[in-house]
């Protein structure tokens, strides 16, 4: 019998929209399989009441009875980052000051239901959404599927880990610095950072105006297939007029874009974070999948990315007040500085060591400019770029922010605002997914995914983990 939780979501869509199977029967079946991972994985923290979602499949089954044409996401489960608010469920951040029960749906969360999405609750995000691991004095930490005692990574790491169990087919997160895509990484899932701008964040948890950090972080998919991707980006994106960096552009297909004509750069090392010989092995095999389809595929390296976490990380989220702005966040929200939880404390840790003054940040910002001209530059020679996503598998709990540098590949991408899909090609020799992030130009998604899906083809892409309930 085929397990509807491990069925892509394209697949269940079609499936539900002819009658094959009920929604009410698809809806049970994430229902049990969240009641049967949860209490190891702690990735779902706020549940919709089960009736409800009940309800709303069975009134999505009425349509299809009554031949009333249905959403491109029918009677689809899924699960939201709790950073966007979803009407009548408490949402947080993963800060208790901050919890209250939304009025109204976040745009992206408004798109999924018009199409027809049923929404099973939120996924658990790092306090103040700032952290590699999910983890938050709240609700807790959450746990990678494919081993209880590692990090299925942050911010979206509630999402991934409840994606890639099955309890869900589908997510929207956000990313700042990595919060999608190394949480698909490490729990070999495939996850979307689009072009900036593609989708609104109106409805942030923590405000629509996001000042400086605006400019470096987005919404997007997690899902179990690349094609699924495609599927959520279709239906949430586009300008709401309301956040102001969301803007109208044609989104293509992937399926128009011929892999084999295609420029490929690949590397390996950024002169940040060397990958481990797994992660090198499966990014090689990745490009040599590439080349055998036909596309030219060279080493390449922008000679920028090595200034990376400089730019961004250390100019743009961690200040130059030594944490004092920060800390007067933290305190507005009723998060005093002596109890954050530890992925908190260590971003405050860091940011205790950064001082520079405002000349100083005006020249970091248009070495930001700068960087994303050199980017551009680049790729008038190539179409995509293909690399790791991170320099390891799933780490062990507790390292998180103690070693930032790690997100450096991917956050070369929140500078640039280009999309880049983070798609499982490999398993390291400890049995943990290893993900190969693609990246093409502005507004180029489709190219991206196109590519994605290729090498999804040829390497599998995501795989059961093991049976959680046994660990």
């Amino acid at each position: 019998m085929t397990d509807l939780c491990e069925l892509p979501a394209h697949e269940l869509v079609h499936r539900m929209t002819t009658g094959a199977v009920s929604c009410r029967e698809v809806v049970e079946a994430h229902l049990v399989r969240i009641a049967t991972v949860n209490p190891r994985l702690n990735a779902l923290v706020v549940a919709t009441d089960p009736d409800q979602c009940l309800a709303s499949a069975d009134a999505a089954d009425a349509k299809v009875i009554r031949g009333e044409p249905t959403g491109r996401l029918h009677g689809l489960p899924v699960v939201v980052k709790d950073v966007m608010a979803v009407a009548g469920l408490a949402c947080s951040g993963g800060v208790a000051a901050l919890r209250a029960t939304a009025t109204r749906d976040a745009t992206a969360v408004a798109r999924l239901r018009a199409e027809g999405a049923v929404v099973l609750g939120l996924t658990n995000v790092p306090e103040m959404g700032r952290g590699g691991e999910s983890n938050n004095n709240l609700y807790g930490r959450t746990n990678n599927p494919f081993d209880l005692t590692r990090t299925p990574g942050g911010s979206s790491g509630g999402s991934a880990a409840l994606v890639c169990a099955g309890g869900a087919a589908l997510s929207v997160g956000s990313d700042g610095g990595g919060s999608i895509r190394q949480p698909s990484h490490n729990t070999g899932i495939a996850g979307l950072k689009p072009t900036h701008g593609r989708i609104p964040r109106t409805g942030s948890v923590f405000g629509d105006a996001p000042g400086i950090f605006g400019p470096f972080n987005c919404y997007g998919p997690l899902a179990r297939s690349v094609a699924d991707l495609h599927l959520a980006l279709s239906v949430m994106n586009g300008p709401d007029l309301r956040d102001p960096y969301a803007v109208p552009a044609r989104l293509g297909d992937p399926d128009a874009v011929d892999v084999s004509a295609l420029r490929v750069a690949s590397y390996l090392d950024d002169g940040i974070s060397p990958p481990s010989s797994d992660v090198a092995a499966v990014v090689a095999a990745a490009a040599d999948a590439l080349a055998d389809a036909g596309a030219m595929v060279r080493p390449g390296i922008p000679g920028c990315v090595g200034r990376t976490m400089d730019l961004l990380w250390r100019s743009v989220f961690l200040g130059g007040d030594r944490g004092q702005g920060f800390e007067a966040d933290l305190a507005e929200v009723g998060v005093g500085v002596g109890d954050p939880s530890e992925e908190l404390a260590e971003f405050l840790r860091q940011a205790r060591d950064v001082e520079f003054s405002l000349s100083d940040a005006r020249r970091r910002l248009a070495e930001i400019d700068g960087y994303r001209i050199e980017m551009l530059a680049f790729m008038d020679d190539f179409d995509v770029i293909v690399g790791p996503a991170m320099p390891g598998p799933a780490k062990p709990h507790h390292h998180g922010l103690v070693e930032i540098d790690d997100f450096s590949h991917l956050m070369v991408h929140n500078l640039t605002g280009w999309p880049a899909v983070v798609v499982r090609c490999g398993t390291s020799s400890g049995g943990l997914p290893i993900g190969v992030q693609i990246a093409s130009r502005p507004w180029q998604d489709a190219t991206a995914l196109a590519v994605a899906a290729h090498l999804e083809s040829v390497f599998g892409g995501w795989q059961p983990p093991p049976a959680v309930s046994s660990q």
